[in-house]
């Protein structure tokens, strides 16, 4: 009898546990495999050790947002709202933004596929005034999902931009090319 209701409960207890986990077992850190490069190296030694093979794309997709991953650490404490700012790529191209600040665990959520990295796609966003700070804007594609805002676990909403801000226009004039790439190798649009 105790077994009869032990494996329910058990199987109940996992379902609901697998099903809030908000980063599926699949994403990883975009610096997770990063070799380690002595500080002696020579330029040439330094290149080889961090050299990606050009088929690998997946590779290549979470290299791309390194550089957003540095730049977040810097923006933490400086730009409003920002906190420690983990950056996840997944197998299936979704980009998690995972923020934890203020007691709170924010999440930003989009699949790159879905973004526009066409021109117009994407936008700067000014820091004219003071308080303000600089950011990119990267539209959805008409017809496909949305970048989803979670909060604690819980989807707030599902808007139709990725907007990333950071701590100073270099940051951003950093990190654009860099996405443009990631954009390019997900929709096939990288030379042979």
């Amino acid at each position: 009898m105790f077994k009869k209701i032990l494996f329910p409960v058990a199987f109940a207890a996992l379902f609901f546990a697998c099903k809030n986990d908000p980063k599926p077992a699949n994403f990883q850190a975009v610096d997770a495999n990063q070799p380690t490069v002595p500080e002696n190296a020579t330029p040439s030694e330094k290149l080889k050790a961090t050299a990606i093979d050009e088929s690998n794309y997946m590779e290549r997709v979470r290299s791309s947002f390194i550089p957003l991953q540095e730049e977040y650490r810097k923006a933490n404490g400086k730009v409003p709202g920002i906190g420690e700012v983990n950056v996840f790529v997944d197998d299936n191209y979704v980009l998690l933004i995972e923020n934890t600040h203020g007691g709170h665990t924010y999440q930003t959520k989009v699949n790159l596929k879905n973004l526009n990295g066409e021109q117009g796609g994407l936008m700067l966003i000014p820091d004219n005034n003071p308080g303000e700070f600089p950011g990119l804007k990267i539209l959805v594609l008409e017809g496909r999902n949305g970048v989803e805002i979670i909060k604690d676990d819980k989807l707030v909403q599902e808007a139709r931009q990725l907007e990333i801000f950071l701590a100073d226009r270099a940051g951003i004039e950093r990190v654009t090319p860099a996405i443009v790439q990631a954009l390019n190798v997900v929709n096939g649009k990288v030379p042979d």
